[in-house]
């Protein structure tokens, strides 16, 4: 039995959408959807992305982005941004789950008086036992104001959200459903350290024996980085940020590194692995729980790309195995977002249907957007169904009525339409033939008259449309000759091939080209567009040949 579940991520650079799919045991990602930040001007800070109308805005490319790679914008999970959220660990002697959840109620109003607003919240008991008997509960805060308009900006560009969780809670079910677990008969405790290191922070989890006992989030990042660089060489960010990806390193004997490069980011990398460092210390102090030493890394996020890092990380936390985790799309060359964020939302949105005993499953919405999402989505289909029920039922009784009161004289009528029904069928058959045998020749005529008409329209929008960047060398009109069984004869089948080039330099040669294919496909005189024969060549060039055949024309 196959499931999907799509995850969403708001990010400093990015907004990222990837749906995955689980069937059995095996887990695969189908779709993914990136947007660039950038691209809107007034999309504001990272965690919310601006005023309710900024937000619309993204959300509203993204939901067309999604729709066209076959998502859903229903039922999506959404991360908060570590800015929005906070991670609080309270210490609770065992107790029923109804007493429990009185008792963290009345901390997140405790907060949430000290903070002066009120906060949207959910939490877990860790599966950790402390030395004194208590339970850790790991509870998860955001300010229920700016996270409800958020919300109600992104239902306003049809996307809907099932679920929101911090950052640092849904890394874990990246790890969770595409890491390799620990043995449990193994008789030594298995403790893995999830990073995963992004543009403006990062995320953190231990998982001890394949169970989430402690999340954090950080401000060191991939702009961290490039700050340090920027310092130390006296270039601008910009500038900075381009050396970090082409040339920079943390390690002078890494292929490709600029050693002048290696003391700044080994600076920043230094601080990196002192934070970690102390975040496996204060996890400890944390849960209560004297923690075992770190058995292996587990690293992710567009930050890990740096050279030499995953290396200089395992090295300072004693040589520990790494595995780094970077899925992306196809065709990026390792310059798309990484995306084990959303895979981490998506997975913990599918955790109701797999073993979800070493889960967190965990969700901070308003309460208000929670009774309104659960009344749209059971209740109000009820409603409908039971008005739709009674409106058939009443249309049926009222039309059995009129009709058994009126039986004679319908019969007689019915008689009488009969006989002119027949004599009028006989006259039609004769027109129709007529009008067949008419409308066979106005066909074929159209069908001769088309192919200039459409070289005419390619050419045209070719001339208007077509990016700088895509060269056409050459444009030809084929003819394929068939046999038209319909009217019993012969018919041509006109194609209109062009061949071109596309500057490949961005490595946006191949997206380019799919948007010229989706772009004339829309288009009401195009019937159907192929690619073909597409290829990189060894300078920076894409070429393709794409084939386009007219929309007939039909009587």
């Amino acid at each position: 039995m196959q499931k999907t579940a799509v995850g969403v991520e708001f990010g400093a650079d990015s907004i990222k959408a990837v749906r995955i799919r689980v069937s059995g045991s095996e887990a695969s990602i189908e779709s993914s959807v990136t947007i660039d930040r950038s691209e809107f001007s007034s999309s504001g800070d990272s965690s919310a992305g601006g005023g309710p109308e900024a937000i619309a805005e993204t959300a509203s490319a993204l939901r067309s982005e999604m729709v066209a790679a076959g998502m859903s914008p229903k039922n999506v999970v959404l991360s908060i941004d570590p800015q929005e959220s906070i991670i609080r660990y309270n210490q609770v002697p065992p107790m029923p789950a109804s007493r429990l959840g009185l008792i963290m109620k009345y901390e997140v109003e405790s907060i949430g008086e000290r903070m002066g607003e009120a906060l949207a919240s959910d939490f877990r008991v860790l599966p950790v036992v402390r030395d004194d008997g208590e339970q850790t509960a790991l509870l998860a805060l955001s300010k229920e104001e700016p996270l409800g308009e958020f919300l109600d900006a992104l239902e306003s560009a049809g996307l809907t959200v099932a679920a929101a969780i911090p950052a640092p809670v849904a890394i874990f079910g990246a790890w969770d459903l595409f890491s390799t677990k620990a043995d449990l008969d193994s008789p030594d405790d298995d403790l893995v350290l999830v990073v995963d290191v992004g543009r403006a922070g990062l995320n953190l989890a231990l998982i001890l024996n394949n169970r989430l006992v402690f999340a954090r989030s950080g401000s060191i990042g991939g702009e961290t980085f490039t700050d340090a660089l920027s310092r130390e060489l006296g270039f601008s960010r910009d500038d900075a940020e381009k050396i970090k990806l082409n040339r920079g390193g943390v390690d002078d004997s890494q292929p490709g590194v600029d050693d002048r490069t290696v003391n700044a980011l080994r600076g920043a990398a230094g601080q990196l692995l002192g934070f970690l460092q102390s975040s496996v210390r204060f996890g400890s102090s944390q849960t209560g729980v004297r923690l075992p030493a770190v058995t292996r890394l587990w690293l992710t996020g567009g930050g890990m790309r740096l050279r030499g890092l995953p290396e200089y990380i395992a090295a300072g936390l004693g040589h520990q195995p790494f595995e780094v985790f970077d899925p992306e799309s196809a065709d990026s060359e390792g310059k798309a977002p990484c995306f084990g964020l959303p895979l981490g939302l998506s997975a913990i949105g599918l955790l109701s249907t797999r073993d979800a005993a070493s889960g967190v499953g965990l969700s901070v919405l308003p309460e208000r957007y929670r009774k309104r999402r659960d009344f749209r989505e059971r209740t109000r289909w009820l409603y409908a169904a039971a008005s739709v029920l009674v409106l058939l039922l009443i249309a049926q009784f009222l039309h059995g009525c009129r009709v058994s009161g009126r039986a004679e004289e319908t019969h007689k009528e019915l008689v009488g339409d009969r006989s002119d029904l027949e004599a009028k069928a006989v006259h039609r058959s004769g027109a129709e033939a007529k009008s067949s045998r008419g409308a066979e020749r106005i066909h074929r005529w159209l069908r001769e008259a088309e192919p200039t008409a459409f070289q005419l329209f390619v050419l045209d929008y070719l001339g208007r449309n077509l990016r700088s960047e895509i060269q056409i060398e050459e444009v030809n009109l084929e003819v394929d000759v068939v046999e038209d069984e319909d009217a019993g004869g012969i018919d041509n089948v006109y194609k209109f091939r062009i061949r071109g080039r596309v500057n490949n330099e961005s490595r946006r040669a191949h997206d380019w080209v799919l948007e010229l294919r989706s772009l004339l496909g829309q288009e009401a005189m195009v019937g159907s567009v192929k690619v073909e024969n597409t290829r990189v060549e060894k300078s920076a060039w894409y070429s393709f040949e794409m084939v386009l055949e007219p929309r007939y024309t039909t009587l």
